[in-house]
């Protein structure tokens, strides 16, 4: 994977007019990804649910505890960002030049209404087609709590859905077998498409979004820490769904190898398909900064003035419409276009930034990925689990035990 991604940056700035037409690997890759992500949400969450039913009193207070948890950091890392821009200011001085279009068909705002009722879907099999990964799972948490109160009767479908996820388990370990292929393709068509030079008139930006990321991953690390476990370890046990976050830009095509991962680690099953499915829709620690501090760079180029209450608006305001914005296309856009409409700056700001969002895309997806791992290690303290022995034909790294760095 490291090769693909270096040999990918390589050919991308040398050969650009190969590297673009290399694009439909990447796509072929995504695709095949994207077959298994829906299912796999479904029975992992019903399957989890059911074992938080059995289980109410443990599990239960660890998803709760959870959730408390993404709160938290999703709450510091929104104000991390406008932190950043208040101390840094990249939006000063910056250039009204205007990067990309706008995408088709953008949705113009976030309609509550709307994202409450398709909370519940009418039609799983049209949800799973579309890919609707919020419907897709609430119908597993109900499904999975319908099955714990008829839990006697219910062994023989738990069964079968287990068996559907060791194959489903078993493809995409097939499928991440040409990861470093598709990785090289991603890369070398992003940058054959965009070029470094499309990044220097928002370099500034990008350097302290990085930072940022930086910083919270850091923080993160801490974290673990104090959870009892070594986070040089831990990474490099996730380093595969890192570098596919980092250069497929997709939570969703990382999903199913994070999970693999987790479970390949020891992480009970039952924690692992209820917690992190969670955590990639309501723990997005890198969009938030993101977002946070794309919206005070355009306010700063804007020339808005700052006050307490605008800084708290944007602070909650990021929060909520990047977990709202989750089953909307172009989700972060949108996201960024409400805040903007919500603080008096023409929505239409964003394409000053959007020609290189694909380079900030990079770090937020990465640690996205790495702060739902996090999550994990923390339920994993909350709930007093300890790590599974994996099964003899399961492949494990030659590394150390996750409390050390060996």
């Amino acid at each position: 994977m490291v090769a693909g991604l270096v040999l990918g940056i390589l050919f991308g700035i040398l050969a650009p007019s190969a590297g673009t037409k290399l694009a439909f690997i990447a796509t072929l890759f995504g695709h095949a990804i994207k077959m298994v992500v829906m299912p796999l949400i479904l029975f992992s969450v019903t399957v989890g649910m059911f074992r938080v039913g059995v289980q109410r009193g443990r599990l239960g207070k660890t998803v709760l505890l959870s959730i408390a948890f993404f709160a938290a950091m999703t709450l510091v890392a929104s104000m991390l960002g406008l932190a950043l821009n208040m101390f840094f200011r990249p939006g000063l001085g910056a250039s009204m030049t205007q990067t990309a279009a706008m995408p088709a068909h953008l949705a113009s705002g976030i309609d509550w209404m709307d994202f409450l009722v398709d909370l519940v879907p009418t039609n799983i099999v049209g949800a799973l087609a579309s890919g609707n990964a919020l419907p897709v799972l609430v119908f597993g948490v109900l499904l999975g709590c319908a099955l714990s109160a008829v839990q006697e009767r219910a062994a023989p479908m738990i069964a079968v859905l287990e068996s559907m996820l060791a194959a489903l388990f078993k493809m995409t370990e097939w499928i991440i077998s040409l990861s470093p292929l598709a990785i090289f393709a991603a890369l070398a068509a992003l940058l054959g498409s965009k070029g470094l030079a499309a990044m220097t008139p928002l370099l500034k930006l990008l350097g302290v979004a990085y930072l940022g990321m930086a910083i919270l991953a850091l923080l993160l690390s801490l974290i673990v820490k104090l959870a009892g476990q070594s986070p040089i370890a831990l990474a490099r046990r996730v380093s595969e769904p890192l570098i596919l976050a980092f250069t497929t830009r997709s939570s969703e095509i990382t999903f199913p190898v994070h999970l693999k991962r987790l479970t390949e680690m020891g992480v009970p099953k039952s924690l692992a398909s209820t917690v992190l499915p969670l955590s990639y829709i309501f723990n997005r620690d890198g969009a938030v900064l993101y977002t946070a501090l794309a919206v005070g760079y355009l306010a700063d180029a804007y020339h808005l003035t700052w006050s307490v209450p605008l800084l708290v608006t944007i602070a909650v305001l990021t929060i909520i419409t990047i977990d709202g914005a989750a089953n909307v296309p172009s989700g972060a856009v949108v996201a960024i276009t409400v805040i903007l409409t919500a603080i008096g700056l023409p929505p239409e700001a964003v394409v000053l930034i959007l020609g290189v969002d694909a380079f900030f895309d990079m770090g937020r997806t990465a640690l996205n990925v790495y702060a739902s791992t996090v999550a994990t290690a923390v339920a994993m303290r909350v709930s007093g689990e300890t790590y599974a022995e994996p099964a003899p034909n399961e492949r494990l790294d030659s590394l150390g035990p996750l409390g050390s760095d060996a």
